[in-house]
């Protein structure tokens, strides 16, 4: 017997309004224009992505951006075949984290690839009518 709950309601969280601050509008406005933008802290330079306000290393307020290459490395990934219901899916969906070099953190997203495998390195792809939102990105794909 399996002890997984799902909740079909809708949620108390999904009531709250989510507000991104100075630095993950930055990112947000990044995004839009179809750039990856990282958070860089000034004391101790380590540069984070997704950027955030205060540096988890020495607690300093993140206030500097810095776009980054869109290059990134799939560090670990996940196929999914089967929805929450556990019907099979039509088309099996991939999900993995994307690390890019130098910056510490990552992205979780889509992966589009018949194939994939940790160390693959994968480039966004961008939707055409952005929006400011992580869905700017419909994917990532092999370089």
């Amino acid at each position: 017997m399996s002890d997984t709950k799902y909740f079909r309601e809708v949620m108390e969280i999904e009531e709250y309004i989510y507000t991104a601050g100075p630095i993950g509008t930055k990112f947000l406005e990044g995004l839009r224009n179809g750039k990856l933008v990282a958070g860089k802290c000034s004391k101790c330079g380590t540069i984070h992505m997704p950027p955030k306000g205060f540096c988890p290393i020495d607690f300093q307020q993140v206030t500097e951006t810095v776009e980054i290459e869109p290059m990134g490395i799939v560090r670990t990934f996940t196929v999914i075949r089967e929805d929450l219901n556990g019907n099979k899916l039509e088309k099996p969906v991939t999900l993995a984290f994307i690390e890019f070099p130098g910056v510490s953190g990552g992205l979780i997203h889509y992966l589009k690839t018949d194939r994939p495998s940790i160390g693959m390195k994968v480039k966004p792809k961008w939707r055409e009518k952005r929006q400011g939102s992580i869905n700017d990105i419909e994917y990532f794909e092999p370089l």
